[in-house]
């Protein structure tokens, strides 16, 4: 409550709300009525409260249209707490966005001593909500954590799990080892399409739900289900001159890899790249894609430790005819190691976080060596559609 300051009679100091000034009267016990002309207003008091009524409005306004895309990039030497106001920020932008929707968000609880993010409604279906954006990928560990949570609550209860910061290559494959899954995961790039308006927040749960109950799979990225929908839209207009492949990668900063390794081929088809969220979760997508027409498939998969799994992994993937590129090691490690060594040198010391090293590695390592050490991977490239030449060239420097 704002208060104003009169003088009594006697010299001492009265308080008035600005409430009762505002009904132009106060009641005073020993003198009754007193008149607003009586009260020595400050008459700048106006245009102050103007000023702070429109900065107020104005900083309202702000938080309504803040976007996820706006806060990507951190300012420089931004301290801990920006990125603390972020995440409190991306929570607002989520409760905004189910809001609009009218999923009839709730905001975070706390009962019998846990924290749960919140809850929407589709229909007469209830959802549980965590929201994240960390520095780092969410680990294995949040997921259990928020995994438990809803497991306490009633049988069907669905989690769903909201992340500026993706998730780890080993989360995704840990939920996939637990009895019975009820979580479905949103990653960056699907928030950012929801965001941009490309496709709804109803939809896009939907869709998770859906793959969820087909495959067993917690993470489905909307960029491969909306690649699905432009291709059978644009069916009957396609001239069928140029190539479409999609190649499968385990996680987010895998795709993000491949995709600036290969735009260093001059190559003819036209490529996409999805993360299928974890290592065992490669084979589900690609025959989930291969249900849905897509023809040309190919897959970068890594060594999964337990044998049994990886052999059957691989098989699937064979049996649905995906262009496979399976390699002993990380895509990071498979790329530097055809780097020059003084590159290697260089950037030895620089961050590797959200698979920064990996994408240094795709710009600057050896073409030809990498294709020459990786059959798989030049069948590939021949296959995309690179020139004779550039391949010749390449040929050449390796003696081959």
């Amino acid at each position: 409550m704002v208060f104003l300051v009169r003088r009594t009679p006697s010299g001492s100091s009265q308080a008035v709300s600005l409430n009762q000034v505002r009904t132009n009267h106060c009641r005073c016990p020993a003198r009754g009525t007193m008149r607003l002309a009586s009260v020595p207003v400050d008459p700048s008091w106006g245009m102050r409260r103007e000023m702070m009524s429109q900065s107020f409005t104005t900083r309202v306004e702000e938080l309504w249209t803040v976007y996820c895309k706006d806060l990507l990039e951190p300012p420089h030497g931004a301290p801990p707490s920006w990125f603390q106001q972020r995440g409190r920020t991306f929570e607002r932008v989520l409760k905004r966005m189910l809001t609009v929707e009218e999923m009839d968000p709730r905001a975070s609880m706390r009962p019998s001593g846990e924290e749960i993010d919140g809850s929407f409604a589709m229909g007469d279906r209830f959802f549980l909500l965590e929201a994240k954006w960390h520095a780092n990928a969410i680990p294995a560990s949040s997921l259990y954590a928020f995994k438990g949570k809803v497991d306490g609550k009633l049988i069907g209860t669905i989690g769903v799990f909201f992340s500026m910061s993706d998730y780890s290559a080993e989360a995704v494959d840990a939920l996939l080892y637990g009895k019975e899954l009820n979580l479905i995961l949103f990653g960056r790039k699907d928030l950012l399409l929801i965001e941009d308006g490309v496709i709804s927040m109803r939809d896009a749960v939907r869709v998770k739900l859906r793959y969820a109950v087909d495959y067993g799979q917690p993470y489905f990225p909307l960029e491969s289900h909306l690649a699905e929908r432009a291709r059978s839209e644009q069916e009957c207009f396609d001239s069928g001159l140029q190539q479409e492949w999609i190649i499968l990668v385990e996680g987010a900063d895998d795709a993000r890899t491949i995709e600036e390794l290969m735009e260093r081929f001059d190559i003819s088809a036209k490529v996409e790249v999805f993360p299928a969220g974890g290592q065992l979760s490669v084979a589900p997508l690609a025959q989930h894609l291969r249900r849905k027409g897509i023809k040309n498939l190919a897959a970068f998969v890594t060594h999964i430790s337990d044998p049994d799994k990886e052999q059957e992994h691989l098989d699937e993937l064979k049996a649905n005819g995906v262009e496979l590129i399976a390699l002993g090691e990380s895509i990071e490690d498979w790329l530097g190691g055809h780097v020059s060594t003084e590159y290697h040198n260089a950037t030895i010391m620089l961050s590797s976080r959200k698979g920064k090293m990996a994408r240094r590695y795709a710009r600057n390592t050896e073409l030809a060596q990498l294709i020459s050490a990786t059959p798989s991977f030049a069948r590939l490239i021949d296959k995309l559609g690179a020139p004779a030449s550039e391949l010749d060239e390449i040929n050449k420097k390796t003696g081959r």
